[in-house]
């Protein structure tokens, strides 16, 4: 007998199609929202052991007050009805989308929806600020960023957002066809530009404004700063990585009604871009005939990841491969430009979210397909075959998506710079934006975190001159106990093959590491911070090369902190 087709298995499939498209943002979300762990990984592996608990501590504000923001207003600018520059409606959720309704399933259905829409949204924004967090780490006055991040995460992403993704954003490519952006709208399919160019421009303004960290830079030289662990920069770029399937699979925004294939490639994409970006720049830093650091590859990869994001599910694979190896030489040449400029980015947030963000909003307006333009935004069928589609696509309105993409640039550009640099502009002249030099000097974590990170061990900085006259520094944790001993060691090693290893303190006075845990051993009761007045400790040595920057050393001491 021929199967009949009743309302009531139509309605009971469309609602497991709503059902199944809410467990796919709620996933989603949970992807996005986890790259929360990879940042405070990453940041904490780049920024010295002293500044560890300050690191977290914003990490976590970032996540509480984001929430919070997002929920009382950035919603409301992002998705509520208004206007084509902001949403005037929704704010802290109130409105009939998250109300029962009749209480059909129906309408149940179309309430978990928006519910699940609101969290995955809200991962996005906190997302945006948290790039800012790395970027101007270990010397960002705290109550200043708090304020920083709220602003970003309240109105200063969300109106971006609401240009690009809202259903009547002046640059939506959701909008009606006939109200889009040169008939195309801008694409950014997963957000370089709505997050990460909002992110690394904010980024960008917030480092400019505060300077670099104490001993950045000398005369004409980069010092290299004390770095954690290279092992938390590679766990948290891995964790990053595995979040981008949230970001970009789900960037859908829901699985049924074919858009499941978008979702597919978009895996595709990102795991090619991401992994042709690491290994570009690893070939790249061996041409240049530069170290092969972990750290570079990690930010290759966060580069590729970024670049991929506004097209991941639109392009073919082979696209991807092309955008990736872009993306990283583009990471390579802005990391060296923020240098030559004496702008000091702990994590390079800006040569990966800013610059891989610009990249990765003009790849869509050159590879994007007709075909994967109307699966994601829709086109009437009689004029489907006048869709847009990227310049290097072929399409009779090929150049309808850069011409869109470039002026939503340039209008994002002076939105934030405007917002964001007069934000700074007044906690500059009110708590001010940098924090006390002591605290700098010290560490942020005893200053103002209860103490050091890690109580078992002691923390070690010294800058040490090679038999060939070049000046590197050194951070080391070591446990109490063996403090003197690891001195002792560390010294002779240092002096019978690279050179002479010293020690200076903020006041100027140095000694070689032997010398003072020698003291130690001998059980002087004095430290580099307070030396005897018999110059037992502290007196100069003629052998060694002294501290340029007035990094707090080993103190002697063989209980407390880290």
């Amino acid at each position: 007998r021929a199967p009949t087709c009743t309302t009531t298995g139509m309605t009971e499939a469309t609602s497991d199609k709503t059902s199944l498209d809410v467990f796919f943002l709620l996933y989603g979300a949970a992807m996005v929202f986890y790259m929360q762990a990879g940042f405070a990984l990453l940041e904490v592996g780049s920024v010295s052991i002293r500044n560890t608990k300050n690191i977290l501590f914003k990490n976590l504000t970032d996540i509480t007050f984001s929430t919070f923001t997002f929920y009382i207003f950035g919603y409301g600018f992002l998705y509520g009805s208004g206007n084509q520059f902001i949403g005037t409606s929704k704010f802290a959720l109130i409105s009939g989308e998250f109300e029962e309704g009749d209480g059909s399933e129906a309408a149940l259905d179309m309430q978990a929806h928006n519910y699940a829409k609101f969290v995955y949204a809200f991962a996005f924004a906190a997302t945006s600020t948290t790039i800012v967090s790395g970027a101007v780490a270990e010397r960002f006055n705290f109550r200043a960023y708090g304020v920083y991040g709220a602003c970003i995460t309240s109105l200063f992403y969300p109106v971006v957002a609401h240009w690009v993704w809202g259903p009547d954003g002046w640059a939506s490519a959701l909008a009606p066809v006939k109200s889009r952006l040169f008939g195309s709208g801008a694409v950014d399919y997963g957000g370089s530009a709505v997050v990460h160019v909002t992110g690394g421009l904010a980024a960008l303004i917030a480092c400019v404004f505060v300077g670099p960290r104490v001993g950045r830079f000398k005369r004409h030289m980069v010092m290299e700063m004390p770095q954690q662990s290279p092992v938390f920069q590679t766990l948290g770029t891995i964790i990053l990585w595995f979040g981008w399937y949230g970001f970009n699979c789900v960037a859908t925004t829901q699985i049924s009604g074919g858009k499941s294939v978008l979702a597919a490639r978009a895996a595709v994409c990102t795991t090619l871009s991401a992994a042709v970006g690491g290994a570009t720049t690893m070939f790249v830093d061996h041409f240049m005939q530069r170290q092969l650091e972990p750290r570079r590859i990690n930010n290759g990869i966060l580069c590729g990841l970024v670049s991929i994001s506004g097209s991941a599910g639109l392009i073919e694979p082979h696209f991807a491969v092309i955008i990736g190896a872009i993306a990283s030489v583009c990471y390579v040449a802005s990391s060296k430009m923020l240098l030559i400029f004496r702008i000091d980015d702990v994590v390079d947030s800006v040569p990966i979210h800013l610059v891989g963000g610009i990249w990765g909003l003009l790849a869509p307006a050159l590879f994007v397909s007709r075909r994967s333009y109307v699966q994601m935004y829709g086109y009437p069928d009689e004029d489907e075959a006048k869709a847009p589609c990227g310049l290097f696509m072929g399409c009779e309105n090929s150049g309808s998506l850069l011409a869109a993409n470039v002026v939503l640039l340039m209008a994002q550009t002076l939105w934030i710079i405007a917002t964001c640099g007069s934000v700074i502009l007044l906690l500059r002249r009110t708590v001010g934006i940098r924090i006390d030099i002591t605290q700098e000097v010290k560490g942020i974590d005893v200053q103002k975190h209860g103490g050091h990170s890690y109580s078992e061990f002691k923390t070690t900085v010294f800058k040490f001159r090679t038999a060939s006259g070049q000046e590197h520094s050194m951070e080391m944790r070591v446990r109490a106990g063996d403090a003197a001993q690891f001195a002792i060691a560390m010294s002779e090693v240092m002096e019978g093959q690279e050179g002479q290893v010293a020690a200076r303190t903020s006041s100027g006075s140095s000694e070689t590491l032997h010398e003072h845990a020698s003291h130690i051993s001998r059980g002087i009761p004095c430290t580099f911070d307070k030396p005897r007045e018999d110059g037992e400790c502290g007196r100069a040595n003629s052998r060694g090369a002294s501290f340029d920057m007035p990094f707090p050393v080993y103190d002697g001491h063989h209980n407390g902190g880290g």
